[in-house]
């Protein structure tokens, strides 16, 4: 399932934050899938300290263990996200 993870930096200093990017990003490359799978982003928001990146799992455990390694320093909300034209193909579907 993907998901959309709402960020935003809440203390701290930022070059903690890009050093627990870069941790978890080896660890994605050594194949740990303790973390939710990157696959957009992460991107910030012009002129804020905030901004959003897109996961995909099948294991929501995954999302908190990313909330929980940027703790303090952020927060996040993350929420399940679908493709419509997939619902839309199957409603059509369903209706004849």
């Amino acid at each position: 399932m993907k998901y959309i993870g709402f960020w935003k930096v809440v203390s701290g200093d930022v070059m903690d934050v890009i050093e627990k990017f870069r941790k978890m990003t080896a660890e994605r490359e050594k194949g740990n899938e303790k973390f939710a799978k990157l696959i957009f982003g992460p991107f910030q928001f012009a002129g804020e300290s905030k901004g959003f990146t897109m996961f995909e799992t099948d294991n929501p455990e995954a999302l908190k263990n990313i909330a929980d390694f940027y703790t303090p320093e952020i927060k996040w909300k993350f929420f399940p996200i679908n493709d419509p034209t997939n619902a839309a193909d199957l409603y059509t579907t369903l209706r004849k």
